[in-house]
């Protein structure tokens, strides 16, 4: 435990464990549960795959190497390791726990491997890159996305795009080699039951000058439709098992109908200059409060408001009037309070809260509607999207008594130093 304190002549007077509270990131900060209110947070356990070890090693080599992560852990909400598994070690590891208690994670050279809860690999598949995103659909099959390159009569209808007084001129059609987007449904036995590619359907000369040669859309997330109100009322483009998409580099997501391949819906935000380069748009489930809403992480990576920039949203859209409904964002311009420049996740929780992971910095924090955060974790090196787990959604879960939930009340840290060594030497 870091101990810190306050002077006041030669006398310290007061000593505290540090929370974690600028997000221009110091070198040294706290790891574990800093902030938790039991009586007013959803308790779970937090599924963590980290994206690197060293994430906040004081060298500044060791920081910008890292080391792979070669585990995927389940924890309680104050920290405590429930579980874990050894995995491939890999810096972006997507990991879902399935309701068996198996575990499915992307690995290297566009391995999906799957584990049981001893560990065993159980299922891979090889030759599609998913680094991105990857789902396990109801019928046991994994959807997967690629990135790879466009066929050669789409790639001769990619313009080039002359220089403007904000960028200069780039060569997409002559000179650079774009990738699509690619949806692939494989199942136990590898086979590829169904696939659609972004080329066939979406404009290839709708582009962002932010991103790197080549990356067309970077689709970095799918998920299916669960039920839906929209759907029950008679509005088939929200059929369940439809795939909501979500195409950062041009700031859209998007709805496929899964029998068709066509898109049937496309949306965007227009809060402060509207979406910029999100992650993981989902529709809040039945049940859940904004059922049937879409609730997106805003990255606030390119935007067009200054407003916006360097600030995460999270944001809660209406899909049929596509107007904001809820945003979560912290208050004061151009802060940092709140920022994930890549990654990031977020869920609705079943008491209204809203479970929000801000992965570059490894911060995962839950919020009630009133935007007040009722616990917050730090973890040791950055996160790969986490996820919520239920005490009960496993059998192996169901078998072990649920961990205590002990408030962590974090100090009034307007005033907190370090002690220095010679006083920890002198104790």
């Amino acid at each position: 435990m870091a101990k810190f304190y306050t002077r006041l002549g030669t006398s310290i007077v007061v000593s505290f464990t540090f929370i974690f509270l600028a997000y221009a990131a110091p070198t040294i900060f706290p790891t574990g549960t800093t902030i938790y209110k039991p009586d007013e947070a959803f308790s779970s356990y937090i599924l963590i795959s980290d994206h690197t070890t060293l994430g906040n090693h004081p060298e500044a080599d060791m920081r910008a190497q890292g080391r792979l992560p070669d585990d995927v852990r389940l924890i309680d909400m104050n920290g405590n390791l429930v579980h874990s598994w050894k995995v491939e070690p890999y810096f972006n590891k997507r990991s879902r726990l399935l309701p068996n208690g198996n575990l499915v994670t992307v690995g290297r050279n566009r391995r999906i491997v799957e584990y049981d809860w001893g560990g065993n690999i159980v299922w891979t598949h090889e030759g599609i890159g998913s680094v991105n995103d990857m789902r396990v659909l109801s019928n046991g099959n994994k959807l997967l996305v690629a990135h790879e390159p466009m066929p050669s009569e789409f790639q001769q209808q990619v313009q080039d795009q002359e220089a403007t007084q904000w960028w200069d001129e780039r060569k997409r059609g002559t000179e650079e080699e774009q990738l699509s987007a690619d949806l692939y449904e494989v199942n136990a036995d590898g086979e590829i039951v169904w696939e659609w590619h972004a080329y066939n359907h979406l404009d290839l000369n709708r582009w962002s000058p932010a991103t790197p040669p080549g990356d067309w859309l970077h689709v970095n997330s799918m998920a299916p439709l669960p039920e839906n109100k929209w759907y029950d009322s008679g509005d088939l483009r929200f059929k369940p098992g439809n795939i909501l998409l979500n195409a950062r580099n041009i700031d859209s997501i998007y709805i496929i109908d899964k029998e068709s391949k066509e898109i049937v819906w496309e949306g965007t935000h227009h809060y402060n200059g509207g979406m910029s380069h999100s992650h993981e748009p989902e529709m809040i489930e039945k049940g859940l409060p904004g059922a049937g809403n879409i609730l997106l992480f805003d990255n606030g990576l390119f935007t067009t408001n200054r407003v916006h920039t360097g600030q995460t949203y999270i944001v809660e859209l209406n899909p049929i009037t596509q107007e904001v409904e809820w945003v979560y964002e912290t208050e004061g311009y151009s802060n940092i309070k709140f920022f994930s420049k890549t990654m990031g996740t977020q869920k609705r929780l079943p008491n209204g809260n809203t479970f929000i992971s801000e992965d570059n910095t490894g911060r995962l924090f839950q919020v009630k509607p009133d935007k007040t955060i009722v616990w917050e974790f730090v973890n040791r090196g950055g996160t790969t999207r986490p996820s919520v787990v239920a005490y009960d959604f496993t059998p192996q879960l169901r078998a072990i008594e649920r961990p205590d939930e002990l408030t962590v009340t974090p100090p009034n840290n307007l005033e907190w130093h370090i002690e220095p060594d010679v006083y920890r030497d002198a104790n």
